[in-house]
């Protein structure tokens, strides 16, 4: 798909995932608040195999653009037993399609960061987003901070070759983040 699509696209998906959570709204009045259509912005985004693939359900990460078990039968367990990610995802992309995707400190998020995106409904994970139990400490501008700033989030839109990028521009995500945020982070009912 072609990038001229691919945002238009995710908006339409980040709408239809809105209405289908909200298909309990009767009128106008009870329309998705600002805030709520900037999480369908970021819930459309954080489904996407970029970040899908760290924040699986389980301990195992996929990989690819359709989620498939790490083929090197790794784990969050993995560093402690064996070899740590960064043994072959080293500080940036290969440059062939298939290998290794890279940036300094390549790493799932800990055990004690359960913030699972994989398969979570846009409550769910909304819910998750804004609990500091679950998201890493975080709490409002920290969150747009995450987003802005870290290394793993912007590999996501530079992931190498044969990989796709999540469906909605770094930028548009990061201004979906801060509407979110200056709402109150409101979640989808």
């Amino acid at each position: 798909m072609s990038r001229r699509f691919r945002a238009p696209l995710a908006l339409l998906v980040a709408g239809l995932v809105l209405a289908g959570a909200t298909h309990t709204r009767t009128s106008p009045a009870d329309a998705p608040s600002p805030g709520e259509v900037a999480y369908g912005t970021l819930h459309a985004v954080l489904l996407s195999p970029r970040c899908r693939n760290c924040h699986p359900q389980g301990d195992a990460p996929l990989h690819g653009d359709d989620g498939a078990p790490h083929s090197m039968n790794v784990s969050r367990a993995s560093p402690p037993a064996g070899l740590p990610c960064t043994t072959c995802h080293r500080t940036q992309n290969g440059k062939i399609p298939g290998s290794p995707p890279g940036v300094p400190n390549w790493h799932m998020p800990p055990k004690d960061m359960p913030l699972v995106f994989e398969g979570k409904r846009p409550r769910e994970l909304c819910e998750q987003l804004k609990d500091p139990t679950r998201n890493g400490g975080r709490v409002g501008d920290a969150v747009i901070e995450h987003l802005r700033h870290d290394p793993l989030v912007l590999w996501a839109w530079a992931p190498g070759p044969g990989r796709a990028p999540p469906p909605v521009s770094h930028a548009a995500v990061v201004k979906a983040a801060q509407t979110w945020v200056e709402a109150g982070m409101p979640c989808p009912p």
